[in-house]
């Protein structure tokens, strides 16, 4: 072994005899002791400077340690961890992990790879798959070409960003590929799905079977269709909520699954936006009024109850309903209750409602995303009201 010579900072390097070569050792930030061997052809210059560099970084916690650690660990860590520290509900964990597993099969040339290891190249290969992807039927063993639409592209894109971001503020990356300019979000070739709601006339079929029947879920739809509230909304509503002095209704809590799928009352709405008071409708208040001259005995003290079984009423049960309902009067050519809640939004734009103010009633995070929904809605309503102009000038003559 030959003459040790101090490095910049910590380390060591020297001449070995036995290998012919010079030679370094460093301990990286965690701990770890590594060697550093001259590479054949190699200058001590160069090999010096190479040793130093490293030297600096670690000095300067630019460095970075080699690792396994695989796309699919780092969101899979990224997940649990916001449903271990409450962040995330039960049922946006099921959610989150289904859409974990969709981009495994997007991304199976590189999402198991050790995340250093990682191309441009290859991530740009994948993101076709994003768009349509060939999957196997599970019942008929057959292949189908599935084609995502952009709310699920989205998704995907996001989690995929969100995964190089955590690498790269980690330590575990120096660079974020994501951040390529060459690198952009696909778009969808499904065409976008337009906003279900029933007309006038289905309304007041609808309204007018409801009225006439005493099943036990009529006020639930009622309710749903009078309010514009998420089915899971309307079914974990308590009395407290409900204040007909104020004529008002404060939304704060959801039906929703935990992580076995079972049905429980969540702690909050969907979204932080989801809490909410709004005034009630006149066709409302007659419904609240119905329903709380009836007694109300549950440990949840919750409007709506199944006493018979002592549960919940869960939204998979009012949407079955809701369908025979529809295939024995035939009110429309399908339905589903989340139609109800777009039934509502459309008779407040017809109305002449704000977008902002249904962005309140709605529970929308953002107002973009009330007119991203509604737009050509929107786009009718405004239609309608710019026929008005022609119709005044053409009377007063001008």
């Amino acid at each position: 072994m030959g003459k040790k010579v101090k490095g910049n900072g910590e380390g060591t390097i020297y001449f070995s005899n036995a290998l012919n070569c010079w030679v370094a050792q460093y301990v990286e930030p965690s701990g770890k002791r590594k060697t550093l061997k001259q590479k054949k052809n190699e200058k001590v210059s160069d090999f010096k400077k190479r040793f130093t560099n490293i030297i600096n970084d670690i000095n300067n916690n630019y460095y970075i340690e080699s690792t396994t650690t695989s796309l699919y660990n780092i969101l899979k860590d990224y997940i649990e961890d916001k449903h271990k520290t409450g962040i995330i509900s039960d049922r946006t964990y099921i959610r989150n992990m289904e859409n974990l597993k969709l981009l495994e099969k997007c991304c199976n040339n590189f999402i198991y790879k050790p995340i250093q290891k990682v191309t441009s190249l290859e991530i740009k290969k994948a993101l076709p798959n994003f768009v349509q992807l060939e999957i196997n039927n599970t019942q008929t063993n057959e292949k189908v070409l599935k084609i995502y639409s952009q709310n699920i592209i989205d998704k995907l894109y996001m989690f995929l960003n969100k995964g190089f971001k955590i690498a790269f503020s980690e330590r575990i990356i120096n660079y974020n590929l994501m951040d390529n300019e060459s690198i952009k979000k696909p778009k969808s070739k499904k065409e976008l799905e337009k906003v279900e709601a029933l007309t006038v006339d289905e309304e007041k079929k609808l309204i007018q079977l409801l009225r006439k029947s005493n099943h036990k879920y009529r006020n639930i739809l009622l309710l749903t269709l009078f309010t514009g509230m998420r089915i899971g909304e309307t079914l974990a509503l308590t009395r407290d909520n409900i204040d007909l002095k104020e004529n008002t209704i404060t939304i704060e809590k959801t039906l929703t699954k935990n992580k076995d799928g079972k049905v429980v009352l969540g702690e909050r709405t969907k979204t932080k936006a989801g809490r909410r008071t709004i005034y009630l409708s006149n066709n409302a208040k007659v419904v609240l009024k119905n329903i709380l001259s009836t007694n109300i005995s549950n440990i949840y003290n919750l409007i709506f109850y199944d006493y018979k079984k002592n549960t919940f009423i869960t939204p998979l049960e009012i949407n079955c309903y809701l369908k025979r309902l529809n295939n024995a009067n035939h009110i429309c050519k399908h339905i589903h209750t989340h139609m109800l809640r777009h039934t509502y939004a459309t008779r407040c734009i017809e109305a002449g409602m704000s977008a902002k103010v249904l962005q309140k009633n709605l529970g929308h995070v953002r107002v973009q995303t009330t007119l991203d929904t509604y737009t050509s809605v929107f786009e009718k309503f405004n239609k309608d009201e710019n026929e008005k102009y022609n119709l005044y000038m053409k009377q007063i003559g001008i």
